[in-house]
């Protein structure tokens, strides 16, 4: 995990959003008090944690869910329902 004080993010705010673009890994950053700490992600990562949470509050994702456990393995995609997953 990385850990940055906001003095040293700062500094080095530009290879920060580099890194959390390359590695995919969050920089966290930890001020004095609990409500001035904030996390750093790339673009794409934040996309996908928006596409996700959407995705879930639709509905969507218990779909998925029951169509992986659905024991045939198979689906007809022409029976889906698109309107209504």
């Amino acid at each position: 995990m990385n850990i940055k004080t906001p003095t040293n993010a700062r500094k080095e705010f530009y290879e920060l959003l580099k890194q959390v673009n390359d590695s995919h890994e969050p920089v966290f950053i930890s001020g004095s008090k609990s409500e001035n700490n904030a996390v750093i992600i790339g673009q794409k990562d934040w996309n996908s944690i928006q596409e996700t949470l959407f995705l879930e509050s639709t509905g969507t994702m218990d779909k998925v869910r029951e169509r992986e456990k659905d024991s045939s393995g198979y689906s007809d995609i022409d029976a889906l329902d698109w309107d209504n997953i």
